[in-house]
């Protein structure tokens, strides 16, 4: 005689199928990296590396000069930060978002660099207190 699966025996497969769907993603993700424009770019047209693998410290002059080459971003002192070959933080205060964009953009377009991590702080509102942190709130 044939056994028939019960709902509850369907339901917990059913679970057990998606946890483990779930985290065979979760490591094939973490294995492969993140999906980048420039990563899906190579992938589809056959090609190698978007542009020259740079050292780490290379990666900081890169970005530097990306940033010196941009009349906005020259005088703002901004600090990229080698983290890696092709990896770099960018560090630093900007008056507005928009040029806090502008920055990420300009850095992340920059032949060599694969990865930006942007730090940077915008004045007005990354420097205004919380207000749970207003001593003028805090019991005598």
């Amino acid at each position: 005689m044939r056994h028939r699966p019960s709902p509850s025996e369907i339901l917990a497969w059913t679970l057990v199928g998606g946890t483990l769907g779930f985290l065979a993603g979760f490591a094939l993700g973490e294995w492969i990296g993140p999906i980048t424009a420039a990563r899906v770019g190579r992938t589809l047209t056959g090609g190698g590396q978007a542009g020259p693998r740079l050292k780490a410290a290379e990666t900081a002059r890169a970005a530097r000069l990306a940033l010196e080459q941009d009349q906005q971003l020259r005088d703002l002192e901004l600090e990229p930060i080698a983290v890696g070959p092709g990896v770099v933080e960018l560090h630093g205060w900007v008056p507005d978002r928009r040029l806090r964009a502008r920055a990420a953009r300009t850095v992340a377009a920059a032949d060599g660099i694969d990865s930006l991590i942007n730090c940077l702080l915008v004045h007005g509102e990354d420097d205004t207190p919380h207000a749970a942190l207003d001593a003028t709130d805090q019991p005598a």
